[in-house]
C-alpha cells in the first residue's frame, strides 16, 4: 500500500529499523516500508508491503512490539504512526497480510 507523507524528509531510517528487526542486518532492500521519490514533486510516499515476495518481507505490524523500531526512529514518529494505523484499519478490511 501506498501514503501519501509530505512530511517525510527522506532519510530512510525507517527501512533500516526494519530490516534490522527482520533480519538482524541492515539491509534496507528487505524492508516492509520503503520511502519513495516523488516523480516531479518536492516530498516522498511511504509503501509498505503487504505481502511477502522474493525480496521484501510483508509488514507484520509490529508482531508483539510496544513500539516498532520504524516508528521509533522516525523523527516524524507520530506522522509515520499515523500511516500505520491507516495502514492497519485498510488490511483489516481486506484479506489478511500473507506470509
Amino acid at each position: 500500500m501506498i501514503f501519501e507523507m509530505p512530511s517525510c524528509g527522506g532519510c530512510r531510517t525507517c527501512e533500516m529499523a526494519c530490516s534490522f528487526r527482520h533480519k538482524g542486518q541492515f539491509i534496507p532492500s528487505v524492508s516492509s516500508i520503503k520511502i519513495i521519490d516523488k516523480k516531479g514533486e518536492p516530498g516522498y510516499v511511504v509503501s509498505i508491503a503487504e505481502i511477502h515476495d522474493n525480496e521484501t518481507i510483508a509488514c507484520d505490524c509490529f508482531a508483539k512490539q510496544h513500539t516498532p523500531l520504524c516508528i521509533e526512529h522516525c523523527i516524524k514518529s507520530k506522522d509515520l504512526g499515523q500511516i500505520f494505523k491507516d495502514f492497519i484499519e485498510k488490511t483489516i478490511s481486506n484479506d489478511p497480510i500473507e506470509d
